[in-house]
């Protein structure tokens, strides 16, 4: 595989550039477009595309998963780098009353910009400015990522940044992250990605274990890993079906593991990790996880 073909050292954040191009994709009647839009929540019709993630299959998952780990509705909750906001906008319609959102991007479809055009939108604090949000006072209990991390130049800066504002005991849920454990990958990742290569827009993938670490390096610990195949993936794609009676019944199972013994799913991701690393192992079920959990670490002086 020539690499040198890919657009790397130019691939960038570029906010102006994202909403032009889901502007012109709107507009493009092409059916495959069109459910591109629709898997991402960026169609033309904005409420209709918050409705749909507020009715959703992954969104009832989600919540079923904040209940699981007792986030009450009153935590204070942020979801970082949540685009569009339809996530933040949910968690507030579904109760929970003390939510934010921390979003540089402020365009109209894929930032902010629709979000705070709603006029239920009242009690969510949109930040866009993110040197202003971190030197306010707000302290959160609840992080919530999703599609976001792979986005950070340097993980563990932004995690020992957002760890300065986290409450002692809080906790961060990751999920949907983008993974990659060979150069394979990685460059095919880069080649089938709809706004990587074509656009220049910043892409990248990491092994699980990459995430991980350099999370943990700031000062927090893997709480609990929610495998591939959990829910038929819905954290991981856009999966509107719950699946079959065998998901269901794994889904039961991961559940009831998560609730009573979380860090037997720490020890299955490293097992499965250090098995594909050193013993030619192949499994893709916890390093491909649809949700990490953290925790918040006390570090000893």
């Amino acid at each position: 595989m020539d690499t040198r073909q890919w657009k790397i050292l130019t691939l960038e954040e570029n906010p102006e550039r994202h909403e032009q191009v889901i502007a012109a994709q709107q507009d493009d009647p092409a059916p495959a477009i069109q459910k591109l839009l629709q898997s991402i929540y960026l169609e033309k019709d904005r409420a209709r595309a918050f409705a749909r993630f507020g009715d959703g299959f992954e969104f009832k998952t989600i919540c079923k998963i904040l209940d699981l780990f007792a986030v009450g509705r009153d935590a204070r909750v942020l979801e970082i780098g949540g685009g569009a906001g339809f996530l933040t906008w949910a968690l507030s319609r579904a109760g929970y009353g003390n939510v934010a959102l921390l979003e540089p991007n402020g365009q109209f479809t894929t930032g902010t910009g629709y979000l705070r055009s709603r006029d239920d939108t009242a009690g969510i604090r949109i930040h866009n400015d993110l040197k202003a949000w971190h030197a306010g006072d707000d302290l959160y209990d609840v992080i919530v990522t999703k599609n976001c991390i792979h986005h950070f130049p340097n993980i563990a800066q932004a995690a020992a940044s957002i760890r300065q504002k986290l409450r002692p005991g809080a906790r961060w849920f990751a999920f949907r992250e983008q993974f990659a454990d060979t150069p394979q990958e990685l460059y095919g990742l880069f080649a089938t990605h709809p706004y990587c290569q074509p656009y220049g827009l910043y892409e990248w993938s990491y092994p699980a274990t990459h995430y991980v670490e350099a999370i943990e390096i700031a000062g927090f610990a893997l709480h609990a890993v929610v495998p591939a195949g959990y829910a038929n993936n819905t954290l991981g794609t856009y999966q509107e079906d719950p699946g079959g009676p065998e998901i269901q019944h794994l889904t039961a199972q991961i559940d009831g593991l998560l609730a009573k013994n979380p860090q037997g799913t720490v020890q299955a991701f490293w097992d499965e990790a250090l098995r594909n690393r050193f013993q030619q192992g192949s499994a893709r079920f916890f390093t491909r996880p649809q949700l990490m959990v953290f925790d918040v670490k006390a570090i000893a002086p």
